[in-house]
């Protein structure tokens, strides 16, 4: 639909085209849960009718004033017309196996949310490899070359704390394993090293998930955070620590 436009009154009375406000008749947004309460209230200064469709994982929501219920997003959006919510509690992406770990942490983060079901229960249970911290990166070395092996041509994520990005690209290189940064090269190649703080998005065959309970302390929203890691990969999930492991995923 054709936007609006709608005009405040300037200093003079007049209409002052730089304040001019567009508005449309139905706007869609996605991944809402990332949205500010002031951004949420720009979104809703350009409905004409307050007629929306929002979409997004209450649960992935990893900013500082990340929502808790879609109550406290509906407070920000248009009263005209009467909300709905509707929730999505099958999942297709993610395997059964992985899905089972990932809703621990999920119903720790946001207890109020209903946990998705997958629909496929997967290959494999996700693998977890603990050792001493003195051995953390060669052990996601290993790990990472023992999942490409497995996959083939498929493409891997490790995924790691942000404070460890570069340690674990060096790690990579020096065992001479060509890789790609999700801050600079995307997924381009097949094995991508990926900051947890921009994985949001991301779909794999597997991935490598490096000191939870390191991304758990540094992360805004640590245990959300973990969540979305935890539910990037189609296929195959390995979890890599020194650290004692969040409660959450006991």
């Amino acid at each position: 639909m054709r936007p609006a436009p709608t005009s405040k009154p300037g200093r003079n009375g007049k209409t002052d085209d730089a304040e001019e406000i567009r508005t449309y008749g139905h706007i869609v947004v996605d991944e809402v849960q990332d949205l500010t309460p002031m951004q949420l209230a720009m979104v809703s200064r350009r409905s004409l009718n307050g007629s929306l469709t929002v979409v997004g994982d209450i649960a992935q929501a990893t900013g500082a004033l990340a929502p808790n219920t879609w109550e406290d997003v509906l407070a920000h959006l248009p009263t005209q017309k009467q909300s709905r919510v509707i929730g999505l509690s099958v999942g297709y992406r993610i395997p059964g196996r992985i899905m089972e770990l990932a809703n621990k942490v999920m119903m720790a983060a946001t207890p109020s949310l209903r946990a998705p079901t997958s629909v496929r229960t997967g290959d494999e249970h996700p693998e977890f490899v603990q050792v001493p911290a003195g051995q953390l990166l060669d052990a996601v070395v290993v790990a990472t070359k023992d999942m490409d092996a497995d996959l083939h041509d498929g493409n891997v994520a490790v995924v790691v704390p942000d404070a460890m990005f570069g340690d674990v690209c060096d790690a990579l290189a020096a065992a001479g394993i060509e890789h790609g940064t999700a801050t600079r090269s995307g997924l381009e190649m097949g094995i991508t090293v990926v900051p947890v703080s921009v994985v949001k998005g991301l779909e794999l065959d597997g991935v490598i998930v490096v000191e939870p309970s390191a991304i758990v302390r540094a992360e805004q929203q640590g245990l959300r955070a973990l969540y979305v890691a935890l539910t990037r990969s189609t296929k195959r999930l390995t979890i890599v620590h020194s650290e004692p492991l969040p409660a959450a995923m006991a």
